[in-house]
């Protein structure tokens, strides 16, 4: 079966047309949400919306992987930091800043600062983002790398005036190397303290005799599917290949057919930053 995805890039505007259109515009739109990045040099590392691909997706059979739609957006949730410079750093397992060597021709792009086999990358900019808004910043989403784990942080951007830095916590010695063009970190904006007022609640299933019976509704049809996909093989079965099962929640759909009574995302496409720095 196909990948469901016609294209698993994100589509983006016109960039030339785009930026006019925008720096035409005084104000953001009214539902936008507005996240400035003031470079602190003249040649800051690149920021771009994350993209849709990664290496072991792709590894799988006919792209499988890209079949289930959360992994799908999540590769695509905010915006990438791309390093400029190839970056390789080498632990030998020892707890002081020298038992980290870095290789990287910007100074200060990647350094041993924490001890402790801690990796930092200098982020390159002030971020800021409009009062109650938050910036979560992590690795690059289902992106992996063997030996070393990214530390992920949320970063209050919506007052902090200077620029804050990214981590890899090495998890046994080992070296771990970074391309040029390769991205490190990724952020996305998130509503302030929303956690502190979220509530909660476990309840029987039984208590939601409609959502009990569109559980079991679904059960039911993974069963069947699971069922179907075992007997495949046997030549007698019309009904033996597989069926596009994942693709009730790819269509935000139920079960029975029902559309989902909510807002459903099936790909997103997130702005490319505009520069609008003077020349």
């Amino acid at each position: 079966m196909d990948c469901p995805f016609s294209n698993l890039e994100s589509e983006r505007p016109n960039s030339a047309s785009y930026l006019q259109d925008q720096q035409r515009q005084s104000l953001p739109e009214e539902k936008s949400v507005l996240l400035e990045a003031y470079a602190v040099s003249d040649h800051p590392q690149k920021l771009m919306p994350a993209g849709a691909r990664r290496d072991w997706m792709d590894g799988f059979t006919n792209h499988h992987a890209y079949r289930c739609l959360p992994l799908a957006i999540a590769n695509t949730y905010g915006w990438q930091l791309i390093l400029p410079v190839d970056v390789t750093a080498e632990w030998n397992g020892g707890m002081a800043k020298e038992d980290l060597t870095i290789t990287c021709a910007h100074r200060h792009q990647a350094v041993s600062n924490f001890r402790n086999g801690v990796l930092t990358f200098d982020v390159g900019y002030v971020f800021r983002t409009a009062p109650g808004y938050h910036l979560l910043v992590t690795g690059p989403t289902n992106t992996f790398k063997d030996s070393v784990a990214p530390m992920a942080a949320v970063v209050e951007t919506d007052w902090l005036p200077y620029t804050f830095t990214f981590n890899y916590q090495f998890t046994r010695p080992g070296r771990v190397t970074w391309k040029a063009g390769e991205p490190y970190a990724q952020i996305c904006v998130i509503t302030a303290n929303l956690q502190n007022s979220v509530v909660p609640v476990i309840r029987d299933l039984r208590e939601n005799p409609k959502l009990e019976s569109d559980h079991l509704a679904w059960r039911a049809r993974r069963a069947d599917l699971r069922s179907n996909l075992r007997s495949k093989r046997s030549k007698t079965r019309s009904d033996a290949k597989p069926r596009a099962w994942d693709k009730d929640y790819f269509l935000g759909r139920y079960a029975d057919g029902r559309p989902a009574q909510a807002e459903h995302t099936m790909k997103l496409r997130l702005k490319e930053p505009i520069d609008a720095r003077k020349a």
